[in-house]
């Protein structure tokens, strides 16, 4: 990473903390907010906004910037389970030695390609399609409590993924909404490649490679997910709204309270709801309860439990509700690989989401939240290779092997 990049990272960052920490000292008191009588109407609109955004909202906090996830299966063909497996497994293969020369971690010891194919997904290899688009799962990854997915997709009706009326930006499109049955609140992080970004590429295609982590991990036999919509979000209240066209329709109504919600638009529209199977994976991770606690330097943090695998590293904490800076745990939480050194940023994107509390912590929820600081690793790594997770200057040994 460039020397100017981290500069404006952390420029950003503080921003991010000063104008977050100025719009919550703005909120009413306590006392006053007690003093408020609101309707039932108010209440049931604000449940919907919170069920419609809360996979949204939780997105916001990955540091790198996140996206909602799809997931995309429907399994044909004559080729069998296993072939599946290890075309998907190469395919990840292609993808991360492709981006660790972008991040400069080719030739590094601690990046490790051929454990993919014993974490590889028999799923690889499904295909959707209908007269509108075409979605490809090229791979899908899992071990400890997370899994990733690459999807090939293709907008049939387009010459191109930028339209007339929409951002000029192909960054800026995406899928506008999903699903997933687990009964667990997840975390993702995502990112999208075009034609721009990888020339292999038409115009009218893009490639979305997707992680996702849940602290119970995903033992179950099956998942379902509902995939809608592909398309861009315009910021309510603008005067410019786009027309609404056979090709172009809003995906969802416009919140009636402008700028609580931006305003989907959807250029390709569709349901759909596929079954993930979850088989024949390897679980390569170590998984660590910790309950241990360590200083900030202003409030004691809990370390409740620690899960590592090649694809990243979460660590679920327990602060006081008192707590609002999430910023310093980005500079103040590391991995130390037992050769001495950290891990380095080249490695992995950084993120914080809420969690729920549980056991005795949750009769304490008034003055507790529980938080999953989350690396994302841009490449495998060789987990036998760290030797501890270092938070505030603490350090919490791991005996990871493969």
């Amino acid at each position: 990473m460039k020397e100017s990049d981290r500069k404006f990272e952390k420029l950003l960052k503080e921003a991010v903390c000063s104008y977050h920490k100025e719009e919550m000292d703005a909120l009413p008191s306590e006392e006053e907010l007690q003093d408020i009588q609101l309707s039932d109407d108010f209440y049931r609109k604000m449940d919907g906004l919170v069920k419609k955004q809360k996979r949204r909202w939780q997105y916001r906090f990955v540091r790198y910037g996140a996206v909602a996830a799809s997931f995309l299966l429907f399994t044909f063909g004559t080729v069998g389970a296993a072939a599946y497996a290890l075309m998907g497994a190469e395919n990840f293969k292609a993808f991360f030695k492709k981006h660790a020369k972008e991040y400069h971690v080719a030739d590094s010891a601690v990046m490790d390609l051929e454990q993919l194919t014993d974490m590889a997904v028999t799923t690889a290899g499904t295909v959707y399609e209908d007269d509108n688009i075409r979605l490809d799962l090229k791979g899908l990854i899992k071990s400890g409590n997370r899994f990733s997915m690459i999807v090939e997709g293709t907008l049939k009706q387009q010459d191109q993924i930028v339209t007339a009326g929409g951002p000029q930006e192909e960054h800026a499109y995406g899928f506008l909404n999903t699903d997933v049955n687990a009964e667990q609140d997840l975390m993702a992080s995502g990112t999208y490649y075009y034609q721009e970004d990888d020339k292999s590429l038409a115009s009218n295609q893009f490639v979305y490679v997707t992680n996702y982590s849940a602290e119970a991990g995903f033992d179950s036999d099956q998942y379902e997910f509902t995939f809608e919509d592909f398309g861009y979000y315009q910021e309510d209240g603008t005067e410019d709204e786009a027309e609404s066209t056979d090709d172009e329709v809003s995906a969802y109504s416009a919140s009636e309270d402008s700028g609580i919600l931006e305003n989907p638009i959807s250029i390709c529209s569709g349901t759909w709801k596929f079954t993930v199977d979850m088989d024949q994976a390897k679980d390569i991770s170590y998984k660590k309860v910790c309950d241990q606690t360590v200083s900030d330097g202003e409030d004691d943090v809990k370390i409740n439990r620690i899960v590592l695998s090649p694809m990243g590293c979460s660590i679920y904490i327990t602060l006081p509700q008192s707590q609002k800076d999430s910023g310093k745990y980005f500079d103040n939480v590391h991995i130390r690989l037992k050769n001495g050194s950290l891990l380095s940023e080249e490695y992995y994107e950084m993120g914080i989401a809420d969690c729920e509390l549980s056991g005795d912590d949750e009769a304490a929820d008034a003055v507790k939240v529980s938080r999953e600081l989350d690396f994302d690793f841009r490449v495998p790594i060789d987990i036998s290779q760290v030797k501890a997770i270092e938070i505030f200057g603490e350090s919490i040994e791991v005996e990871a092997c493969k």
